[in-house]
Formats: structure tokens, C-alpha cells, sequence
């Protein structure tokens, strides 16, 4: 048990002893922090007075912040089934930890002629603010956040990213993350703000474990690997072999930071994402840097580069009420708004250097990379580099998770980027470069039931993940919320991008010329060949292609009605807009190759109409009104120009009818 000397100012408390008898009254620290109310909170504020005083002995402050530190952790780790306030945190919040222990944090720079038990009480004092946020229910977790950024909380954390103590570095990382993910920071603050964070975690994240490494080394400040590794005494060798892992760590949660500051709900406005990358558009290439990081032997299960993939297709995403390719009359007020804000994010994008390759550079990564390497890392990481949780089989298969993300988010770049490929000035080049990466993601996907080897089963979990995520905060609180960050799976994603593509190229009247080309196109990338270019391009590829679409199209309406079965209507509607997605796109090359492949096309009006008028009929059932408005009017639009030979129920228009009817309705009473 810790026994700390009362200091001078407990004096004033008319409980306590008199001044003569305070050095024979020691109060330990369970004592403070666990009396019941009112004394907790009295003892609090007292206790807080004194951790602020610029004298205090550091032993006591370190101790206290550490009490504290560890009992906010303990209960905010416990399950429980409602998240709110204990009564200790309760009592901490009210007494103001908040403001105290960002104080703490700024008293004293560092300087080595004070002693580390100064810097382990800051390093308490932030590290409890966590786990307070961590105990709260949501009105509790935005209190918090704004108390925190009332007392100038993040250019506080920001200067602690050069901190001269990697432990402190470490911190602020995961403190930015939580604030992030596990309460509202991206709600709260400006563009500006956003891009500023953005550019640091992205520093961080490209910034590799050499000072981590350097700091273990250091017979000044060695002394940290007893909190990296969980106790003293650790040999110099054992922290140096752990420190890049602790690092990637971090590194990890630099870019869920980003992602958390993105991935809010609603999703930040197009226009506000504009206002991120004109402030800060290098945020681009470094993102892109994060995306191709190197998988490495310390830390092989990492997220961060498809964190970062992902990241960038949030910047890029569409509203939800949008369905890529499909007019409706309510397209004028997105085009005077969103588009526009939309149009000119990606003209950022295709203005930096090199970013058609870097896009393709991320593709090729994946695409390289020999699963038994991953396989052998993952098997050295507890020797070569302590991990404490060593990875198992699950760990190896949500990396083919991670790889699916990726590419999916590659995909969905490209798929977005031919919608403006024009106010963009994407070259034919640069179009026909990123062919074969979509012909790859439209090959046949063996299911589960044909998957016969280990290679099989990675390839399926890789190629068979779609991301719906809702903000990190959803999953302790328990709430129940749609998706605000969704991206299609390859199967249907792969053949969107590819038929998107063809589109353009058959707009530009190039799609013809293909294959009459004697010498590579200027520009082409070095990843591909005029050959293979010729070969996808082909028309006898391009009605293959077409049947393979169609029946994708197909399969992905019935998963939308499977879920529909499960009461699952928000994946339901998800489903049935990546179908809408990908049948508007083979609508659209019909329509640009003039009637070349229309026996091939035949149906994808059809199915079109069908899939927006049941994500028109989800939305209603999730009461979004304004997607299920927008959605219905789609399904009328295309059938008020479909052959009778594809066989509509004229039913099916009426039901259509009917709900932007009740769209509207829903909207004008509100």
C-alpha cells in the first residue's frame, strides 16, 4: 500500500487533524480515492489543488495520477450493460480532471534535471482521461470532448507528437485515435483543424520505429520499456527487439485516427472534404504513402495501409442518397452542391504527381505479396519481437480481410474517378491503365463450398469483403446506426470499375481504335502491356465480360433479398444499390457503344429498375426519406424509357409511383 504525507493544503479540512498532528496522519491513496460521496468529491478537489502545485513532490503526484489512472482503466474495462459514469468517474469529471490533468500535462517541459516520476504523472494524467472517456455513455463522451477541447486540448496533445519520450509520443497517438473513434472529434472541430490532424498522423505513421528504437537504446531514457513491456527490470535487448512493434502499434492507430475523423455520422459533406484538401491536398500523397507502407516482420497483422486505403475512398465517397450513374430530376440540386464539391476533390486528386500510379502501385502490392512470407512472419513475431498476444489463425485470415479492403478501396477510387473523367482530365492512358487492375477483380470468385485448399480460403475471405462501418463508438455504447462508410464487394465492385471504364473509353470514341494500335500508348503504365490492354478491350472479351456482369448484377439482388428475409434493411439497401450501381453502368455502355452489345445488355434496365425501387422500398422501412425519394425516382426515370422486350411489370412501375409518393409526403410534414 502507497503511503503519502498529506501536504500543506489538506490543512484547511476540518476533519483532518491539526497542523501539529498531519505528520503522524497519513492517508493512503485507496483511502482517498475509494471514500464514499460527499468526501470523494471533496477529496478530489483538494487532490487536484495539490497535483497542480508547481513544488509538488513528484513521488506524490506520480502515485496519484497512477491511483487514478489505473482505477478509471479498471472500470472502464468491465462489461456492463448500459456505458455510463461510474461514481468515481462521476466525481473526477465534476471535481474537473479535465482541466487539471491538461495542466499537468503543460507544467513542466522536459528537461532531464527533473525525474521521470514528473513525466509518468503526466503520462497518468493524460492516460486517464482515456479511460474516463471510455467509462461514458454518449452524452457523457461529448461533455467530455468539449470540456477537453474548451481547455485547448488538442494543440496540447498535437505538441506532445515531439515529445522527447516515446512513451508520451505513444499517447498522444492513441489519445487523438480515441477521441477520434470512440467519441465525436471529427463532429467538433473545422476542416482545418481535420487536415492539420491528418497531416500529423500521417507523419507519424511514415515516420518508422528508428526513435523508439534509439530511446531503448538510451541509458537516460531506457527506463520507459518497464511501462512499454509491463514490468522492471526488462534487459536492454528484449526492449530494443520490441520497440518497432510498439511503434507499429501506433503507427495503426495514427490511421484509425484518420478514418475515425472521416467516418462520422452523417459522413462529413463533400464540401467539407474539399475544404480539407484545399487546406492541406499533400494529406493525398501521404495517404497514399501510408497505403503502399511495407508489411513489416515486427508487426505483419497491420491495418494501417488498408486503414489508409480506406480513408481515401471516405474523402472520395458519394452521398449515400447518390447511386453513381443514375439521373433522377433531383440531380440538379446534387450537381449545384455535392457534385460539384465532389468534382473538385478529385480534380485535387488527379493534380498531385504520380497518382494514377500510386493508385496502381497499391493494387500491385497486394497482388505481389506471397501469403507463406505473411505466414512466416506472423510465426517469428513472438520470438523475434515479444508480442504478447501472439497471433493465430485468426490473426493470418483478417489480413486477407485487410488485403479485400484494400482493393476494394482501389477499386471504388477508380469506379468514382471515371464520373469525372472529363473535368478531371484523365488521360485515355491513364483510363486504360487501370483496366487489367478491374479485369483482375471481375474474375470468377470460387465460394466456400469450392474452396478446396488453404490458398482457396484466403483468397475467398480476400476477395468477399465489403466494408459497412458505422463510427467505433457504436460498438461499446451498443447503438444500433446504418453504415455511414459502405464500399461494395470486388464481385460486384470489380465489374463496376471495369465497365465504368470501357464506358468512358466508348465516350471518347477510343474503345474502337483499341485495337487497331501498332505502338504503345503514350502514358500507359508499366504495369500493363498494349497486348493485354488490346486483349481486355477486345469485343469477343467485352460480351463475355457483359454475361459475367449481368449475372453479378443478379446475385447481388438476391443477397439484398436474403437480407431483406433477416430484417437486415440497411445491408439490404446496400446491397441493392451496388446492384443499381453496377446495371447502370451496362446501361451506360450500351449506350455509348451504340447498340453494339445490346442482345448482351439485355435485362440491366430491368434489374435496374428493381434494385432502385427496393432500396427505394428499404429506405422507407429505415425512414430516410430523402434516399428512399431520390431511389424511387431513379426507378421511374429508367422505366419511362425501357424496351417492352425487357419485360417490366407494369405493376412494379406503379408500386415505384407510389413511393416517391410517400417520400414526398414524409418530407413535407417534416
Amino acid at each position: 500500500m502507497v503511503q503519502v504525507e498529506l501536504p500543506e493544503a489538506w490543512d484547511t479540512d476540518p476533519n483532518l487533524p491539526p497542523r501539529s498532528d498531519i505528520t503522524m496522519y497519513n492517508l493512503n491513496i485507496d483511502n482517498v480515492l475509494g471514500a464514499s460521496e460527499p468526501a470523494l468529491s471533496q477529496n478530489l478537489t483538494r487532490l487536484f489543488a495539490n497535483l497542480l502545485e508547481r513544488n509538488q513532490d513528484h513521488t506524490y503526484v506520480q502515485n496519484y495520477t497512477g491511483a487514478i489512472k489505473l482505477k478509471l482503466r479498471k472500470e472502464a474495462s468491465q462489461e456492463v450493460a448500459v456505458r455510463k459514469y461510474s461514481v468515481f468517474g462521476n466525481a473526477c469529471f465534476k471535481a474537473g480532471i479535465v482541466k487539471v490533468m491538461l495542466e499537468l500535462a503543460t507544467l513542466h517541459v522536459y528537461t532531464t534535471a527533473y525525474p521521470k516520476e514528473r513525466y509518468i504523472a503526466q503520462y497518468n494524467g493524460l492516460d486517464s482521461l482515456m479511460g474516463l472517456l471510455r467509462l461514458g455513455n454518449l452524452a457523457e463522451r461529448r461533455a467530455l470532448l468539449d470540456e477537453m477541447l474548451q481547455h485547448g486540448a488538442i494543440d496540447i496533445i498535437m505538441q506532445k507528437l515531439d515529445h522527447p519520450l516515446c512513451i508520451i509520443r505513444q499517447l498522444a497517438v492513441n489519445l487523438i485515435r480515441l477521441l477520434s473513434t470512440e467519441s465525436m472529434l471529427g463532429e467538433k472541430i473545422s476542416a482545418a483543424t481535420t487536415a492539420e490532424i491528418m497531416i500529423a498522423m500521417c507523419q507519424f505513421a511514415l515516420e518508422g520505429p528508428e526513435f523508439y528504437i534509439q530511446q531503448m537504446q538510451s541509458p537516460v531514457v531506457g527506463w520507459q520499456s518497464q511501462m512499454i513491456l509491463g514490468s522492471p527490470g526488462i534487459p536492454s535487448s528484449q526492449a530494443v527487439a520490441h520497440a518497432p512493434r510498439y511503434y507499429a502499434m501506433a503507427q495503426e492507430s495514427s490511421l484509425w485516427a484518420i478514418h475515425g475523423l472521416l467516418c462520422t455520422n452523417p459522413l462529413p459533406s463533400r464540401k467539407f472534404c474539399l475544404e480539407i484538401l484545399k487546406k492541406k491536398p499533400e494529406v493525398l500523397d501521404l495517404l497514399f504513402d501510408c497505403a503502399i507502407l511495407p508489411r513489416a516482420p515486427w508487426y505483419p497483422e497491420t491495418q494501417a495501409d488498408s486503414i489508409a486505403c480506406e480513408a481515401l475512398a471516405l474523402l472520395l465517397q458519394w452521398p449515400s442518397h447518390i447511386v453513381p450513374g443514375v439521373s433522377t430530376p433531383m440531380d440538379s440540386a446534387f450537381k449545384a452542391q455535392d457534385w460539384k464539391a465532389m468534382s473538385q476533390c478529385l480534380t485535387i486528386l488527379t493534380s498531385r504527381e504520380g497518382w494514377a500510379e500510386k493508385i496502381i502501385e497499391i493494387w500491385m502490392k497486394i497482388e505481389e505479396e506471397d501469403s507463406r512470407v505473411v505466414k512466416r512472419l506472423l510465426d517469428r513475431v513472438e520470438t523475434d519481437y515479444l508480442a504478447s498476444d501472439p497471433p493465430d489463425l485468426r490473426t493470418y485470415h483478417q489480413i486477407f480481410e485487410y488485403r479485400g479492403t484494400s482493393r476494394i478501396a482501389v477499386l471504388r477510387l477508380i469506379a468514382t474517378l471515371t464520373h469525372a473523367a472529363e473535368s478531371c482530365g484523365v488521360t485515355n492512358a491513364e483510363l486504360e491503365s487501370f483496366l487489367h487492375i478491374a479485369y483482375m477483380a471481375s474474375r470468377k470468385i470460387k465460394s466456400k463450398e469450392e474452396c478446396r485448399t488453404k490458398a482457396d480460403d484466403v483468397a475467398h475471405i480476400e476477395r468477399t469483403m465489403e466494408i459497412s462501418r458505422s463510427p467505433l463508438y457504436t460498438v461499446p455504447l451498443r447503438m444500433k446506426m446504418d453504415a455511414p462508410a459502405r464500399i461494395a464487394d470486388e464481385g460486384v465492385l470489380g465489374p463496376t470499375a471495369l465497365a465504368r471504364l470501357l464506358v468512358v473509353l466508348a465516350q471518347r470514341k477510343a474503345l474502337g481504335t483499341i485495337q487497331g494500335l501498332k505502338k504503345q500508348p503514350s502514358g500507359l503504365s508499366s504495369s500493363t502491356s498494349l497486348n493485354h490492354v488490346q486483349q481486355i478491350t477486345h469485343p469477343d472479351v467485352i460480351r463475355r465480360f457483359i454475361s459475367i456482369a449481368l449475372q453479378r448484377v443478379r446475385a447481388s439482388a438476391n443477397k439484398g433479398r436474403e437480407r431483406v428475409g433477416q430484417g437486415e434493411y440497411d445491408f439490404a439497401r446496400t446491397a441493392f444499390t451496388n446492384t443499381a450501381e453496377l446495371a447502370a453502368a451496362l446501361v451506360a455502355l450500351d449506350t455509348h457503344t451504340q447498340g453494339q452489345y445490346s442482345k448482351e445488355i439485355s435485362g440491366a434496365r430491368k434489374e435496374l429498375v428493381l434494385a432502385l425501387g427496393n432500396a427505394s422500398e428499404m429506405a422507407l422501412r429505415r425512414k430516410q426519406y430523402q434516399e428512399a425519394l431520390n431511389f424511387g425516382h431513379g426507378a421511374v426515370t429508367v422505366a419511362e424509357n425501357i424496351a417492352a422486350s425487357e419485360g417490366l411489370d407494369p405493376s412494379i412501375v406503379a408500386k415505384n409511383r407510389r413511393r416517391v409518393q410517400q417520400a414526398q409526403r414524409e418530407i413535407s410534414q417534416k
